[in-house]
């Protein structure tokens, strides 16, 4: 029996829980799609369209990641203001425990 002949349940071997809101986890059901397709588990043209779908999800991630850096930058530069490299903390409370 061909592969286009199997279904895919027959095809597939069962799938561990991949988490897919990590890049780790991404990066880790590519390779098993991968892998299945070059064990002829999966038709290439599968694997292209799941690897696709895997990389805007890596997409949304990282963006994810990059607008989580940016708001923890805007805060630290927010509690912070620089005075010839030093650092000077913005609360009132600090600066009158100085006098």
């Amino acid at each position: 029996m061909s592969l286009t002949q199997k279904s895919k349940a027959e095809v597939l071997p069962p799938r561990n829980a991949m988490a897919l809101d990590t890049l780790a986890g991404v990066r880790g059901e590519m390779a098993r799609l991968y892998r299945l397709a070059l064990n002829g588990r999966i038709r290439s043209d599968e694997m292209t369209r799941f690897i696709y779908a895997l990389k805007e999800i890596r997409a949304c991630l990282e963006a994810e990641i990059l607008t989580d850096v940016q708001q923890r930058l805007a805060l630290l530069s927010r509690d912070m203001d620089n005075h010839n490299g030093q650092r000077i903390p913005s609360s009132a409370g600090f600066l009158t425990q100085l006098t």
